[in-house]
């Protein structure tokens, strides 16, 4: 939707409300559509040309657009019709607090990462003021490399196991970290400086990324599972993530399979996460599990056993997709979503989960003889939530670019 003015010269709205309306629609339309020219543009908008030169010219100005210096009609006669397209300069931070690492990376508009660094740690029962003051420092790091090569940092966002107030920033529960109540916004504002920062979910930013740039880019309705020590979902719904009334939806590693089952480390028994998480697959595979940073050799031995033919490791995993074919049935009868996306540890894991999974779609699924659910594989892996964390930034850019005037006059960041 666009703005103008009515013949009158009144606005349906305050005039800067529809200008910065206006601004992101141009700015979307690029990012969407690709390189075009100004007269493209007002065609495909609906905006007059005069208004898509002012918005265009002040979009260069904040470094979101530049000209290509490439005519959109080579070889006609009359003046060339440049084209736009978005400009790599505006910058995001993504950052990730899991249970056996951390990680932080910088991603600009056009989805290109510019610096990333995961390092490995047993956070689990780990005090959070430790654990956030090297998140802080990896931050910090991640800001001095995109500044001093001239990139615009728009903000920070934090992917987060467990429950999340989006609204306060605050953690409510990590179940597998052994935190609660932690205002993670507030102490890395605290740590870092006075920028934007968000956190969300990780399992809800795996999704993102994985809707941004990835396997689920173009879909409207889908499901991102997260597979790592604890299990995640992020749903799409007609193109939009969705949360819940609270904020806490995505919890799907505790989706109870068996009344009678295991102890979870929420406090209930029989959740999904105690068949299908890492730790449970290993369990059963005889494959030991140990701290600081072990996971990811876990995944890997996984993977190398199982491409061996080990009879064990291949009957472990087949009975975590048959758990996970059980919960994605059950999903997909509620949001009747076109897709299912694995990712986190389940993405390497996949050429032993699928045929499980698929068969539980297939099988428990009511409308699956006529409209069969896709199965689709995470294109980041143990990256998306990460990704997902700085595209959560990115987003809010092209919806609302004019802010980017407000964040280059914010004060530089603390020194700690």
């Amino acid at each position: 939707m666009s703005f103008e003015r009515t013949r009158s010269g009144s606005t349906r709205a305050d005039q800067t409300t529809v200008r910065h309306a206006n601004l992101g629609v141009v700015l979307q339309h690029v990012a969407r559509g690709g390189p075009r020219s100004r007269a493209r543009i007002a065609a495909e908008t609906g905006l007059t040309r005069g208004t898509v030169s002012s918005l265009v010219a002040e979009l260069i100005d904040l470094d979101l657009l530049r000209e290509t210096g490439k005519d959109e009609r080579p070889g006609r006669v009359g003046r060339p019709a440049q084209t736009l397209e978005l400009h790599d300069r505006v910058v995001a931070v993504g950052l990730e607090v899991n249970v056996d690492y951390l990680a932080v990376c910088v991603e600009d508009l056009t989805g290109t990462v510019r610096y990333e660094r995961r390092i490995y740690v047993d956070n689990r029962r780990s005090s959070p003021a430790p654990v956030l003051n090297r998140l802080a420092r990896m931050a910090r790091q991640a800001l001095d490399a995109a500044e001093g090569a001239g990139l615009l940092p728009a903000g920070i966002a934090v992917a987060l196991p467990g429950l999340v107030d989006v609204r306060t920033g605050t953690l409510l529960r990590a179940p597998n970290l052994g935190w609660s109540e932690i205002a993670v916004a507030d102490e890395l504002r605290v740590r870092v400086g006075p920028r934007a920062v968000r956190v969300e979910n990780e399992a809800n930013l795996a999704a993102l990324a994985e809707h941004w740039q990835g396997a689920a880019r173009g879909l409207r309705s889908f499901i991102c599972i997260f597979g790592e020590v604890g299990v995640g979902a992020g749903l799409f719904i007609d193109g939009e993530l969705f949360r819940g009334s609270h904020g806490y939806s995505g919890e799907f590693g505790h989706m109870t399979v068996d009344r009678d089952g295991a102890l979870c480390a929420c406090g209930s028994r029989g959740c999904l996460e105690t068949f299908a998480g890492q730790e449970a697959i290993a369990g059963r595979a005889g494959i030991p599990v140990g701290g600081g940073g072990r996971m990811r050799s876990v995944t890997e031995e996984l993977v190398r056993r199982a491409s061996a033919g080990d009879p064990q490791v291949v009957s472990s995993l087949d009975e975590a997709g048959q758990y996970l074919g059980i919960g994605l049935s059950a999903a997909v009868n509620l949001f009747d979503v076109d897709a299912v996306v694995l990712g986190g540890c389940f993405g390497p894991l996949s050429p032993w989960l699928e045929g499980a999974v698929r068969a539980g779609l297939d099988d428990r699924v009511l409308s699956a003889a006529w409209s069969r659910c896709e199965l689709r594989v995470s294109e980041f892996g143990e990256g998306a939530a990460v990704r997902g964390a700085a595209a959560l930034t990115l987003r809010s850019v092209l919806a609302a670019p004019w802010t980017m005037a407000e964040r280059r006059e914010a004060p530089r960041r603390a020194v700690i």
